[in-house]
């Protein structure tokens, strides 16, 4: 109910302002449009600029006290006062924060409306030096008014990313898989059964995988993926390469062009496991430094 509730708040909002704006869009070329959107980069800059430094006040100030607004987080709604207050209690607790935009795009649906939807991740040092990462995904819905720019809607859903703990506990198991592995002449044939017990062994990994370099032959490439994970308590299979490319993957791709470890950013697993997730993802190597695949270990998040 609260999913349906941010989608039919976000909708009546939308269609509010599209018919208050409709009569000022046949003379908007790509010229306004551009100008628009940059104007609204420009005013997201300043909310996340204001939100690292924790001033709530400052980041919110665009909020608009129009009570038919309404301004999501965690899938509840909230005033403009209300939100307020709720990350001002929040950020008494912080001693500091990153946020590192991913991904940033506005939609200008008029002169006078757009949206802006940003992918990012968030890190924050509490007082009590605890730290914490998060995966945030923000809608902000801008509407000018004679006064100025103002938000009259904003969206805000994230996930927590694996603390230090876990992501060392896994960084440390699949760096100890990939020294025995190394230099070996693995098939794919021989991975279930050692992925099955790599499993069993790390009750923190929800899924792995030795995704093998593609092999051409014939003017074509073979893949080969066999990827174990886990289902209740009993271990499931599925050949990567039934339902997708997995080298065009961020898994697969970033440690080949890196060729170092590194960690994937959360991702549905639609060709695997089926949850959302994010990867520690391994490159090997043969003894002549060929590309023998990559070895990855899965943390579902929740």
């Amino acid at each position: 109910m609260k999913k349906n509730y941010a989608f039919i708040a976000l909708i009546v909002l939308c269609s509010s302002v599209l018919l208050t704006n409709c009569k000022n869009t046949r003379e908007f070329g790509e010229a306004q449009k551009s100008a628009v959107a940059d104007t609204i980069n420009q005013l997201m800059a300043r909310v996340t600029h204001y939100a690292e430094e924790a001033k709530v006040d400052s980041m919110f100030q665009w909020l608009s006290d129009d009570s038919a607004s309404v301004f999501m987080t965690g899938g509840m709604g909230y005033s403009s006062r209300e939100i307020s207050s709720l990350f001002g209690n929040e950020y008494k607790k912080i001693k500091s924060q990153q946020m590192e935009p991913l991904s940033r795009r506005v939609l200008v649906f008029s002169p006078d409306a757009a949206a802006w939807i940003g992918i990012l991740k968030s890190k924050s040092i509490s007082r009590e030096e605890n730290v914490t990462e998060m995966f945030l995904v923000e809608t902000w819905l801008w509407q000018r008014k004679p006064a100025g720019w103002e938000v009259v809607h904003y969206h805000e859903s994230w996930m927590m990313l694996p603390d230090a703990c876990k992501r060392a506990t896994v960084e440390y198991a699949l760096s100890d898989l990939a020294k025995e592995l190394r230099g070996k002449a693995v098939k794919p044939a021989d991975m279930p059964a050692i992925l099955t017990g790599f499993l069993k062994q790390n009750q923190l990994i929800y899924g792995s995988t030795l995704a093998f370099a593609p092999a051409g032959t014939g003017g074509s490439a073979r893949f080969a993926a066999p990827y174990i994970y886990r289902q209740g308590t009993e271990y499931k299979q599925v050949d990567l390469p039934d339902s997708y490319d997995y080298t065009q993957s961020e898994w697969y791709a970033e440690p080949v062009i890196q060729k170092k470890p590194t960690w994937s950013n959360p991702y549905y697993d639609n060709g695997g496991g089926g949850v959302v997730m994010v990867t520690y993802s391994i490159p090997l190597y043969d003894l002549q430094n060929n590309l023998t695949g990559v070895l990855t270990g899965d943390v579902q998040l929740n």
